[in-house]
């Protein structure tokens, strides 16, 4: 879980030190008054996903921006392989 409008941040953060992570984006576009522009957002607003072992898993709040792990009945939160993967075709 990240801070709101830190998922970008907090992706390359990972990268730099290493961590595994996927942040899927889609791009829209945005009407100003005077000019249109493409626009990537996130398709999980304040989550970006981590594949890392246990033992790592405090290297992540090394990078600034990330909140806390999202947990599910009192385990850290787990996506299956099949599920990315369905995020990464549609998107």
């Amino acid at each position: 879980y990240t801070k709101s409008k830190y998922e970008r941040k907090v992706s390359e953060g990972l990268d730099s030190i290493g961590v595994t992570n996927y942040c899927p984006t889609y791009t829209t576009v945005k009407y100003y008054s005077d000019r249109k522009k493409k626009v990537e957002k996130p398709l999980l607003p304040s989550y970006v996903l981590v594949q890392i072992h246990e033992r790592d898993r405090e290297k992540v709040f090394t990078i600034p921006g990330v909140v806390r792990y999202v947990f599910w009945l009192g385990k850290p939160a787990e996506v299956r392989p099949k599920e990315i993967e369905a995020l990464k075709t549609s998107y």
